[in-house]
C-alpha cells in the first residue's frame, strides 16, 4: 500500500513538471515573438542636418520636409549630407572616396525650376525633363529606358558632362554644371568628373521628382548596386 502511494505521488509530480515545462515554453516563445515584433522598428524621422552631415544608423527613414513624403531603407555607411529641405534630399556614402570627401552622392529633389544651359539664369522646368536633359548642350546621355521607383513609373538614363562652357561661372564652381534650382539657395548640379544614373518621376501628384546617384568612375561600379538598393527601398507616401 505505502509503495502504491509513492508511485501516485510520483507520477503527479512528473505530470506537475511537465505542465509547468509546457508553461514555460509558451511564455519563452511569446517572449522571443514580441522581442521580433519590436525589432521591426517604424521608420525613423531622416535628421535635418541643423548643424553638419550625420551618419544614419542602418535602418529605414520617413522625410520630415521633403514633398511629396517617402521612406526609403539605408544600410551602413550612409549620412545625410546636406540640409533637408522640402525639395531636396542628399544622402552620401562613407568610405567611396578621399577621408572626409562624400563623393558618392544619392539626391532627390522635386524640380520646378532649372537652369538655362551655361548661365546662371533660372527659368521653369519643362514638361518634358528627359527630353530636355538629352537636349542639353553640355551634356552626353545614354537613350532612356523604363523604370520604376515606388510603385511610380519613369525613364532613367545614364548622364555624363560632356563638357563644360568656355568660361564656367556657375554657382557650383568651375568643374561642375549648374542644373537644378532647388530652394534656400541649394543647387542640383552634376560634377564634370563623375559618372552617373538619373531617373526622372514626371508625375508623383502632379510634382516631377529627379533621383540620381554619380561618382568617380573608379568607385562608381561598387557604389552603384548600394544605392540602387536605397532607390528601390523608396515608398512614397507617410510611414
Amino acid at each position: 500500500m505505502g509503495t502504491t502511494r509513492v508511485s501516485n505521488l510520483k507520477a503527479w509530480a512528473a505530470l506537475l513538471m511537465v505542465g509547468l515545462l509546457g508553461t514555460l515554453l509558451v511564455l519563452a516563445l511569446s517572449a522571443c515573438s514580441g522581442a521580433g515584433g519590436q525589432e521591426k522598428a517604424k521608420a525613423r524621422p531622416l535628421p535635418l542636418y541643423p548643424t553638419g552631415p550625420k551618419a544614419l544608423s542602418p535602418g529605414e527613414y520617413h522625410s520630415v520636409k521633403f514633398k511629396p513624403p517617402l521612406s526609403f531603407k539605408v544600410g551602413k555607411g550612409w549620412e545625410n549630407g546636406e540640409e533637408q529641405l522640402s525639395d531636396t534630399i542628399d544622402l552620401g556614402l562613407q568610405g567611396c572616396g578621399p577621408p572626409g570627401d562624400l563623393t558618392c552622392k544619392l539626391h532627390v529633389v522635386n524640380v520646378k525650376e532649372v537652369f538655362k544651359p551655361g548661365t546662371t539664369n533660372v527659368v521653369e522646368a519643362p514638361k518634358d525633363l528627359v527630353g530636355w536633359l538629352q537636349h542639353h548642350p553640355y551634356l552626353k546621355t545614354s537613350k532612356p529606358k523604363p523604370g520604376t521607383v515606388g510603385g511610380v513609373k519613369g525613364e532613367q538614363l545614364e548622364v555624363l558632362v560632356d563638357h563644360l562652357p568656355k568660361d564656367p561661372n556657375g554657382y557650383c564652381g568651375s568643374d561642375c554644371l549648374d542644373i537644378f534650382n532647388q530652394s534656400s539657395n541649394q543647387i542640383g548640379y552634376f560634377r564634370e568628373v563623375n559618372k552617373r544614373k538619373v531617373i526622372v518621376l514626371e508625375d508623383i501628384k502632379g510634382d516631377t521628382v529627379v533621383i540620381w546617384f554619380a561618382g568617380p568612375p573608379d568607385t562608381f561600379d561598387k557604389f552603384a548596386p548600394k544605392a540602387q538598393k536605397v532607390m528601390d527601398s523608396v515608398k512614397w507616401g507617410r510611414s
